[in-house]
């Protein structure tokens, strides 16, 4: 017997990436590069890069993998627990539907954005070497 797969359509587009960050104003430019198949976009700030996916069930992931030159990899998840960071606070918006759609895929691309704003802005331009030591030792526990 054949056995089923439960998929989902995917509405992650770099250009929504795209759109979603001009409507926040950070302290440093910053590129957006395409990977070609809408499977991730890579942020680079002069001093920090993350790569923002979907994360398979219309949500997003982000994980940072570089910091002043430094090849580096932790998520965004890691980074607000060593730091022990709440999110309830934030007013994030809610998700529509427990199904994947586009109008949720961007609301998640909002509020990564808000998290990254309210707690890592340090980090991204280069002031904030300690999330470094604690997420290293987080990892390797």
């Amino acid at each position: 017997m054949e056995e089923k797969r439960f998929e989902t359509e995917e509405f992650f587009e770099i250009s929504l990436v795209e759109e979603v960050m001009k409507e926040f104003l950070w302290p440093v430019p910053y590129k957006v590069i395409d990977d070609g198949l809408d499977l991730f976009a890579e942020v680079v700030f002069p001093e920090c890069t993350f790569l923002i996916s979907d994360d398979g069930i219309g949500g997003t992931e982000l994980e940072f993998t570089s910091y002043k030159g430094e090849d580096i990899r932790f998520s965004l998840a890691v980074a607000l627990w060593v730091r022990n960071l709440e999110t309830t606070d934030l007013n994030l918006i809610k998700r529509l539907s427990v199904w994947p759609n586009e109008e949720d895929m961007k609301r998640t691309i909002i509020n990564t954005m808000v998290i990254l704003q309210a707690y890592f802005l340090p980090f991204l331009t280069g002031n904030d070497d300690k999330l470094i030591e604690e997420a290293k030792n987080f990892i390797n526990l």
